[in-house]
Parts: structure tokens; sequence; C-alpha cells
């Protein structure tokens, strides 16, 4: 009787380990919000969210005309919009930063809400970020190795133009070769 009550108590204590040690899924509580979606759809997915204000953006003069930001205690949430449309999001989340698993697992949460890691192509690794592209949804994510963020850009032409697109430079390089 004794062995059998051990057994289960020991039984019942690896279970209880493999509940206390097994690892978190990440299972972010924020809003995928969809490329090229209208400006008003994006800010409702946001609102639900966090309350959203309007910034001119910095940095990102040449790929949006405005931002959206909500933000909470763990995560800021940037929506890039140019003509009324959403051209990109960045996630820049405290959450699941701490050690290289965890920032894997939140690389391929987000990798699998946007198609799944089939669609992506091999990640080209600057040794600072991932520049991970699909090319069926034509969409690329940028990820920061170190303090994780993410970013998901809009890459179909057909809803920014070619011009749109180019490099600063791009123009004058090509008309010299012309030359």
């Amino acid at each position: 009787m004794k062995i059998v009550i051990s057994i289960l108590t020991l039984c019942a204590l690896i279970a209880l380990g493999v509940i206390i040690l097994k690892p978190r899924p990440f299972k972010p509580n924020v809003p995928i919000i969809p490329l090229y979606a209208t400006e008003d759809e994006a800010r409702r997915l946001l609102e639900q969210w966090s309350p959203v204000s309007v910034e001119e953006p910095e940095d990102e003069s040449r790929t949006s005309q405005r931002v959206l930001v909500a933000s909470n205690s763990e995560t800021r949430i940037d929506v890039g919009i140019w003509n009324g449309r959403v051209r990109f999001t960045n996630y820049l989340t405290d959450q699941f930063n701490r050690t290289d698993r965890q920032r894997s697992r939140k690389l391929n949460w987000f990798l699998d809400q946007l198609g799944g890691k089939e669609e992506f192509e091999e990640p080209n690794d600057t040794g600072y970020m991932l520049f991970i592209r699909n090319p069926k949804r034509k969409l690329m994510v940028v990820y920061g190795l170190h303090l994780g963020p993410i970013r998901i850009n809009d890459q179909n032409p057909a809803h920014w133009g070619e011009e749109d697109d180019k490099e600063e430079g791009e123009d004058e390089a090509a008309k010299s070769q012309e030359r």
C-alpha cells in the first residue's frame, strides 16, 4: 500500500513540476492591424485595446503621413498611415524579451499570425535585425534582435506604386547609367 501511495505521490509531483516548468506560450493581448486597412479600421482596432493618439512621423516621412499610437505599460503600437491606409505597424513590447528563447517564441507567434513560417523566405540577418519577407502576402517582418521590436511593412507595389518604394538616389543612379 505504501508503494502505491509513494508512486501516486511521485506521479503527482512530476505532473505538478511539468505544469509549473512548462514554458508559457507567447500570446500577447495586442491587436494585429491588417496592412492596407483603412485608417478608421486601424483606429477602431487600436481603440479596443488602448486610447489612440496621432503623431507626426519623425523618421518615417517617406513611409507615412501620420502615425496612430496606442500604448499600455508593456507595449507600444505605432501604425503608419499613408493616403488613409495602413502601410506599417510597429510593435515594441517588453513582453518576452528576457531570453533568446522568449524572443524566438515571440517572433514565431507574429510569423504564425501573418501566414505561417512556411510562407516566409529565409531571413536576412544583419546581426542587429532580421528581415523576413513573405512574397505571397507581399509583406516584410523586421525584427530587432536585442530589444525585440517587431515591424510589419506592406511591400505590395499595387498599394503604393513603384515610385513610392524607390530609395533616395535610385532615380539619379538610373539616369547616370543611361548616359
